[in-house]
């Protein structure tokens, strides 16, 4: 069955050292890395992850909480894809020739680049079953992305709608692409008062619920979290989500789609 693993749920500046945002998407023989911030190598092993079982990368975008981990990947051989849009997959390259220049030829095709289109569904490179879509999304003078990914759970059956949202404020973009997806993980980087915080590059938490009621998701998970009370983040979301919220920690696990219909 497809896990879910919130391997970090922090913003820039996380409460605990190394809780960057960042996510890992088990589907069948694919195990999907979205985002990989300076410490993702401890995040990936304080769940019994080798770095060697990642088969697939995703950025949202090129800040350094959110791609400064990936170089080293490098070095745990395999062959990998690396996915998202044009313009991200271009700054990483430039990262990696920057931090070890000449290396990448000598890895031959161990590192597979497969932009993906932002105007229509496209099939997720190497993972049958599973449909990728990407919005361009608001985070200031960076390009960023929320991705859509659609995973079929039985053959020609059921569907799973699972969308992450990046870093952006509350956009239009992620409404339309989350539209009647199960679940949305949305950045909610700090409480709506807290406008320092959000520096008109981030949502609040009430912003992404309201962004969760207008798409039609059934669940809403929050994460890119500053410090803070969870639950003052449950109740500011729920001003605006009727559906069920999360507010998850390093660490935890869900079943898909097991998991959100117990709950």
């Amino acid at each position: 069955m497809p896990e879910l693993i919130f391997l970090g749920v922090g913003s820039i500046r996380p409460t605990r050292p190394g809780d960057h945002t960042a996510l890992l998407l088990r589907y069948g023989e694919a195990h999907i890395l979205l985002d990989a911030g300076p410490s993702v190598l401890m995040q990936l092993a304080n769940v019994g992850v080798h770095p060697a079982e990642v088969s697939h990368v995703y950025f949202s975008h090129q800040h350094g909480d959110h791609i400064l981990g990936s170089p080293i990947l490098l070095f745990y051989h395999r062959r990998r894809v690396y996915f998202g849009a044009l313009q991200v997959l271009e700054a990483w390259r430039r990262l990696i020739e920057l931090v070890y220049p000449g290396i990448p030829p000598l890895l031959g095709d161990e590192i597979v680049l497969h932009p993906l289109p932002t105007d229509h569904p496209h099939p997720c490179p190497d993972v049958p079953g599973m449909t990728a879509r990407l919005a361009l999304v608001n985070h200031g003078a960076v390009p960023a992305f929320a991705l859509r990914l659609d995973l079929e759970l039985t053959p020609g059956g059921r569907r799973f709608g699972l969308v992450y949202s990046g870093d952006t404020t509350p956009c239009e973009a992620v409404v339309e692409l989350a539209r009647g997806a199960d679940l949305l993980v949305h950045e909610a980087t700090a409480l709506a008062a807290h406008t320092v915080e959000l520096a008109g590059v981030h949502t609040s938490a009430r912003a992404a619920g309201e962004v969760a009621q207008a798409a039609g998701v059934r669940h809403l998970a929050l994460v890119h979290r500053t410090a803070g009370d969870p639950e003052a983040w449950r109740r500011e979301a729920a001003e605006a989500f009727r559906g069920s919220i999360l507010i998850p920690q390093a660490g935890d696990r869900l079943r898909l789609p097991e998991d959100l219909d117990d709950g």
